[in-house]
């Protein structure tokens, strides 16, 4: 199974930049590695991380090494325009789909290319989507439950990226697809 999860970077960061881009970034990122390591028990996960300083960035990359290769920071155009390249990506192989954004990061990417998505989703997947109301508020999912697709919401408030709750529920979908 496959996993893909889209997430920001993070102000709070490591001094020590020899390191994986899921490690460099702290605080409240902590809990995404945590999730991304959680569904790596059961999935091949996958981290995206956008950043306006390197554009999309893999979780197991080492940050010095993509800081040396991109000598000039990212322009946010650029990142959002390869952030919806690699979310359509991704959902066309990914059996686990988990997107949170920011609300203006949310809908210049997720939400602009929301149709696009939903047709390049896998049958059966599951979506577990964190944003602000007004984001989620302006997405359909019949399509995506009529392809048999599991759709659990976060909405966002301050800076918790997803709830206890949704990542419990989250997790056990997983594990229930995982041992079928």
């Amino acid at each position: 199974m496959q996993a893909h999860i889209f997430t920001e970077g993070s102000n709070t960061t490591a001094e020590n930049r020899n390191r994986p881009v899921k490690e460099y970034y702290e605080g409240l990122f902590g809990m995404v590695a945590g999730l991304h390591d959680e569904l790596a028990e059961f999935t091949d996960a996958h981290l995206h991380v956008l950043s306006e300083t390197y554009g999309v960035i893999g979780g197991e990359e080492i940050l010095s090494a993509v800081s040396d290769e991109r000598q000039e920071p990212m322009r946010r155009s650029e990142m959002v325009e390869q952030a919806k390249t690699e979310l359509l990506e991704a959902a066309d192989d990914a059996d686990v789909l988990v997107v949170m954004l920011s609300t203006d990061i949310f809908q210049n990417t997720a939400g602009k290319v929301w149709n696009d998505l939903v047709n390049a989703a896998k049958p059966g997947s599951i979506w577990c989507l964190s944003a602000s109301r007004s984001s989620l508020d302006a997405l359909e999912f019949d399509a995506l439950e009529a392809k048999g697709c599991t759709v659990l919401t976060y909405q966002r408030v301050g800076v918790a990226r997803i709830g206890t709750e949704t990542r419990e529920e989250l997790l056990e979908a997983v594990r229930q697809k995982a041992v079928k």
